[in-house]
């Protein structure tokens, strides 16, 4: 228990300060609710007999202490107190009712406002986190610990959590007063208690279980989704639904029978305690109308125990069923904070604490002065699983204006060194120098905030082209100027022109309403939007036919000049026009020169030997 709180409170990190004022109302309203209850024997007992009201009983002395002992001398006098003493309940309730709504309402606020917090402090740790993390994670994991794990951690271990503590002292509280009351009786309590919490022990386990079948069954469901919708054209041509269909409707029955049979034991508790209680009443009203001769007293003792009852009932329900609760969702809190953990050990304190100030559509970003030349100097890189390097000691130049263009069969390591270049992989070895100095001697994403990016499949939104163009921009921030000269220069205007709504046409899911090559001029508009100075296209054309890919490569050479590119290139024809040829195999440059020196003496036939 003591491992499942620490892990609790390190999943909660600088919230936990917010719960002790939600502690001090909590025993407060506890202490309120013990007093009412308190008060309702003595109520009974004079309302159903004055005399019942003599010197030296704990109401009289409560009386005499307010001032009142006159009124203790008189039969009229004691009658005078009843209305007295059935106002102060009266009063004690009210606040106390007021209180125990406020303490109730802070925990469902302060719970859905810690859901809010950590949705969003996993989503910028995840997207801060090395990209060698994301290479080992499935996004659908990740998305399910950021909607469905922070949900079940708000609704079924924070908030249960505060609801045992609350009710906990409320049934301590009651506890208490019972000692005063009757002895006897409380013994009987406890024992019922103890029957109900043996039950929960006998199933603690199998609840634990469930939990984890629930939590397994909802990350199974997302995979299938996605690759059920994800794959949608593939699967349809192939004819394979039904194999999704059935996935799908296994986990949904996994689900299901997890879910349903841990809300049918939550219910459990609550029942058993309600016929408890009642046989209680009856058996000690018969015991205690054998021991004592008569039923004096006896009126007072069962009204007290009654509204004991009345308030202990749900209590000890709701805190039997918080505990249930923890236990089923143990399997959560565990993944939470070893996903925590694990994000706490590879970002930088600064990460975790704030989101970087220096976004791209803050004020000016940061950049590393570039007047010259890039060199990649010696660079070498190993996958954490892998056993061989990807890259051996690469080293090539880029001067200010230039295009270099990158060639190599699959698996030459030409993928690894852009993603070195931009900054997502750090070299085991060697470095990257901007006019001679280190990109790694400080904040990488200074380096980052000159590089633009188009990949073979480019990444758009289900939004607008303008959206699209400047991802990430605020509506009220977007450059109405930029924006015009990206789409020209990257040869968008006809399609702009052609759109029903122009600039402003929600593009579809993955951009479906647009043609490959349409596709690849809007991510070129979107580098050249956020101004880059250094472009990378990776494989930018090699899923287009020929018309398309020239279409392009006019809209890559109008830029020659301008801006510096890094081309990786899988049709020869589109590094025609680069500076400078670099072929890589298994991982290092073996050769390099102008793209007559490269690429067509790599294809001129060999002389005959004579």
């Amino acid at each position: 228990m003591l491992q499942y709180l620490a892990r609790f409170l390190f999943v909660l990190s600088d919230s936990k300060k917010k719960l002790l004022f939600f502690t001090g109302a909590a025993i407060v309203a506890s202490f309120l609710e013990a007093t009412g209850i308190g008060m309702v024997g003595p109520f009974i007992a004079v309302a159903t007999n004055p005399n019942a009201l003599q010197p030296g009983s704990s109401l009289a002395n409560i009386i005499t202490f307010f001032g009142g002992a006159h009124l203790l001398l008189t039969p009229e006098g004691r009658l005078k107190v009843l209305p007295i003493v059935g106002g102060a309940v009266v009063l004690v309730f009210y606040i106390k009712s007021f209180l125990s709504f406020y303490v109730q309402k802070y925990i469902f606020q302060f719970g859905f406002a810690q859901r809010s917090r950590l949705f969003s402090r996993l989503l910028s740790a995840y997207s801060r986190a090395p990209y060698t993390y994301h290479l080992n994670h499935n996004s659908s994991e990740l998305v399910q610990n950021m909607v469905n794990e922070t949900e079940q951690f708000s609704h079924q271990v924070l908030m249960p959590v505060l609801f045992v503590f609350s009710n906990s002292l409320l049934v301590i509280a009651v506890l208490s007063l019972l000692v005063l009351t009757n002895a006897l009786a409380l013994i009987v309590v406890l024992g019922i208690f103890g029957v109900t919490f043996l039950l929960f022990q006998r199933f603690k386990n199998r609840i634990s279980h469930w939990g984890q079948e629930k939590a397994e069954s909802f990350a199974s469901s997302i995979r299938i989704i996605n690759h059920a919708l994800g794959g949608l054209k593939e699967v349809r041509v192939i004819g394979c639904e039904s194999y999704f269909e059935q996935q799908a409707a296994e986990e949904a029955r996994r689900y299901a029978v997890s879910g349903a049979s841990y809300i049918a034991f939550s219910n459990l508790p609550r029942y058993a305690i309600e016929a408890f209680m009642v046989t209680f009443l009856v058996g000690f009203t018969f015991a205690y109308l054998m021991f004592n001769k008569g039923a004096d007293g006896l009126s007072s003792i069962l009204g007290i125990f009654a509204m004991a009852s009345i308030r202990m009932l749900p209590a000890v329900s709701m805190v039997v069923s918080s505990i249930s609760s923890l236990r089923y969702a143990s399997h959560c809190l565990d993944k939470m904070y070893m996903d925590l953990k694990d994000l706490e050990k590879i970002l930088p304190q600064a990460e975790r604490l704030k989101l970087e100030e220096n976004t791209v559509y803050g004020a000016a970003r940061r950049t590393l002065p570039f007047s010259n030349e890039i060199l990649v100097d010696h660079v070498a890189y190993r996958y954490p699983t892998a056993n061989d390097p990807s890259l051996k000691g690469v080293t090539l130049k880029l001067k200010k204006g230039q295009s270099i263009g990158l060639i190599g069969r699959s698996g030459a390591g030409k993928t690894t060194l852009v993603d070195v270049l931009l900054g997502l992989l750090t070299p085991e070895g060697g470095d990257i120098l901007v006019d001679g100095k280190s990109i790694y001697d400080q904040e990488i994403r200074a380096w980052q905030n000159m590089i633009g990016y188009v990949p073979q499949n480019i990444f758009l939104t289900d939004d607008t082209l303008e959206r699209n163009i400047a991802l990430g921009v605020p509506d009220h921030l977007i450059d109405p100027e930029r924006m015009a000269q990206a789409v020209k220069a990257a040869q968008l205007g006809d399609m702009v022109q052609m759109l029903p709504q122009g600039i402003k046409t929600v593009l579809g899911e993955r951009g479906t309403r647009l043609s490959g090559g349409q596709r690849q001029r809007v991510g070129i508009a979107r580098v050249l939007y956020h101004d880059r100075e250094i472009l990378v296209l990776d494989e930018a054309t090699a899923a287009l036919d020929n018309e398309t890919e020239v279409l392009i490569s006019d809209a890559v050479k109008a830029l020659g000049g301008t801006k510096t590119l890094i081309i990786i290139a899988h049709r020869l024809s589109t590094i025609e026009h680069c500076d400078c040829i670099y072929m890589m195999e298994r991982g290092q440059v073996v050769k390099s020169g102008t793209y007559e020196e490269v690429v067509l003496g790599m294809q001129a036939p060999e002389p005959a030997h004579t």
